[in-house]
């Protein structure tokens, strides 16, 4: 229990921070230069101001719906519409008028009520609709190659994966056959507010030996958050339909790999000093996830980070090197409030003396 409630929780931490064909899901192109129209529904927190970036490099046309609370000095040329998205007492008096968008890119909400009240708001007066899921929409991890059309979390609501459902289903009824939808893994880089990632750079840039978990053949999937920008801006310029995973690199990585490649990317001599699976939970009660953020053995949720990401791909997807994205989110976390973070945060990751009770004092 304590594991699958784990990986639920991870999975909220994460988006608080996200076949090769398929029947039904085909791709209606337009001329991908054609300047657009897009309402961007939230645009200041992580993802938001990536995927605003990406489409004023793109030269469309956005306009930012949101609070005015967050960053509200980002983007100081863009129309900004504001207003509040809530269950009960939300206020959408911004969008309620006779304009039209020729999209409506959706980015984070954990509630499907805020979804369907949006979606049927401007259903008549946009083109197509892109909202941005989550890869806690599938119902089982137990199993390597988790595709599109896996079972889901149908009979869920009120949990984070169960409302993502029942937000893709919302989406799909008031835009049937022009809405795209991106199932995210982990989103890493610039600007990310949570700690998983976190963890692992600050310890390698401050420590001269890290507690690596298991043997380092475990899989990890993620995706930078400017690789998942670009992606979600084509898929608005050439209106692709239906849902996509976006899980990460084109080739598998281990955990090895994926924290050697950290380390050396931020110029770090750190050791890592890895300790098997079976006696780091079993005689030290270090669990993954919550204890070694991003870590998920092949012997607990075998399918969890061994999702299928083969139709993105071939759909067009790039992914840029991992390298580039543990440099840039390094130089940002050091750039903010939390640079001198003291783990564990929230219940998240070991505590420096914990840590060293495990491998040893430095000597």
């Amino acid at each position: 229990m304590r594991i699958a409630m784990t990986r639920r929780r991870f999975l909220e931490l994460a988006a608080a921070g996200a076949a090769t064909a398929l029947s039904g899901c085909a791709t209606t192109l337009t001329r991908k230069n054609e300047p657009k129209r897009i309402l961007v529904l939230g645009g200041t927190n992580f993802v938001g101001p990536a995927i605003v970036e990406r489409a004023m490099q793109r030269g469309h046309a956005v306009t930012l719906f949101n609070r005015g609370i967050t960053r509200p000095e980002l983007f100081p040329t863009l129309e900004k519409l504001r207003g509040l998205r809530a269950g009960n007492g939300g206020d959408l008096s911004a969008l309620r008028n006779d304009r039209r968008w020729d999209a409506v890119i959706d980015v984070w909400p954990a509630e499907s009520a805020l979804v369907e009240h949006t979606a049927s708001l401007l259903a008549d007066r946009t083109d197509y609709y892109f909202f941005v899921s989550s890869i806690a929409v599938y119902r089982n991890f137990s199993a390597a190659g988790l595709t599109e059309q896996s079972p889901l979390h149908v009979d869920d609501p009120g949990w984070y994966g169960g409302e993502k459902v029942l937000a893709e289903q919302i989406v799909e009824k008031h835009f049937p056959g022009r809405a795209g939808v991106a199932r995210c893994h982990a989103i890493l880089g610039p600007r990310d507010d949570g700690h998983a990632y976190h963890y692992w750079l600050h310890r390698l840039a401050n420590y001269p030996r890290v507690l690596a978990p298991g043997s380092g053949r475990d899989p990890v999937q993620y995706i930078d958050v400017r690789d998942a920008a670009r992606w979600i801006v084509d898929c608005v310029e050439t209106r692709r339909n239906g849902p996509y995973n976006l899980v990460g690199p084109s080739e598998p990585v281990r955990f090895r790999s994926f924290l050697e490649t950290s380390r050396n990317a931020i110029d770090s001599r750190a050791e890592l000093v890895w300790v098997d699976a079976d006696p780091l939970r079993q005689t030290h009660g270090v669990h993954s996830f919550s204890d070694m953020p991003l870590w998920a053995p092949l012997d607990e949720d075998a399918g969890f980070y061994q999702v299928d990401g083969r139709r993105a791909v071939t759909a067009g997807i790039v992914y840029r090197p991992l390298a580039d994205t543990a440099r840039d989110a390094w130089r940002w976390y050091q750039s903010h409030f939390f640079r001198d973070t003291i783990f564990p945060v929230g219940g998240l990751g070991l505590s420096r003396d914990r840590e060293l009770e495990i491998i040893g004092p430095v000597g």
